[in-house]
């Protein structure tokens, strides 16, 4: 086996129906892993199922509201009955409320922090124990650039992402004993449903340059490196916070005033 495949393993993808999620959960199936998928929409979810299955790997389409701690808790578990156990976990869910720092509210303030902080901690600590039991595994936090730098109006979901970088960081140090590597991915401007305002602006607009590459990432751009992190290939990788963004945070203001 190259050290690049996922032959047996297991995995859970969180937000694995569209985007990102979803293209990571594909190429861990291409790459011989078994894959449950959670997200709210079970429709969706459905359809990549089918198309995990198609590639011959066996799969679970389990609705989930990672704002709720019993259905990660029903996450994990009918994961490990099912399928065995969990040797990889992939935190992408997340959520975002747009909007000037003198607006946040409390309401708006717990429902970002306990999606994109506290439920990939929670489902990371639900995880530990079967990857202990096997030998070991592999934490992906998918965070975002927006930990790096904010823009105006984002809201409290900035300092949310930053949260998971560093988590990322606390995880890694305190599994290293169980030989569980915790990293983390920053994805710059990615073609997603999240995003798509960004980019219908950015390709209404080509003089725009938002990155070295001026080029607009896909999720497929992520799911090869979350495939590399997860597999043999990326066993001295920890405790990182790799940045996927096409030159993004390379470009500085001064390229942005002479393009």
């Amino acid at each position: 086996m190259s050290s690049d495949q996922l032959d047996g393993k297991i995995a859970i993808v969180t937000g694995g129906s569209k985007g990102i999620g979803r293209a990571i959960a594909l190429e861990f199936a291409n790459r011989g892993a078994d894959v449950a998928i959670a997200s709210r929409g079970a429709g969706a979810l459905e359809t990549v199922r089918k198309e995990i299955e198609q590639r011959g790997r066996r799969a679970l389409a389990i609705p989930t509201d990672v704002e709720k701690d019993e259905e990660l808790e029903a996450l994990y578990t009918r994961t490990v009955e099912t399928l065995g156990g969990v040797d990889i976990l992939v935190n992408n869910a997340a959520f975002a409320d747009p909007g000037r720092s003198q607006k946040i509210t409390r309401e708006s303030f717990h429902k970002v922090m306990t999606i994109n902080v506290w439920a990939p901690l929670r489902l990371a600590q639900l995880c530990r124990e079967s990857m202990q039991k096997r030998g070991g595994g592999v934490i992906i936090n998918v965070s975002s650039t927006a930990a790096l730098v904010a823009d105006a109006g984002a809201g409290i979901y900035p300092a949310s992402k930053a949260a998971l970088v560093n988590l990322t960081r606390s995880e890694a140090k305190d599994w290293a004993r169980n030989n569980i590597r915790v990293v983390c991915l920053s994805p710059g401007l990615i073609r997603t449903d999240m995003a798509s305002g960004l980019v219908d602006y950015f390709e209404g607009n080509p003089e725009k340059r938002f990155n070295i590459m001026n080029q607009i990432g896909e999720p497929e751009d992520l799911a090869g490196m979350a495939a590399l992190l997860a597999s043999d290939a990326g066993r001295y990788c920890n405790g990182v916070n790799f940045i996927v963004d096409g030159g993004e945070s390379a470009q500085g203001i001064q390229d942005t005033l002479h393009d």
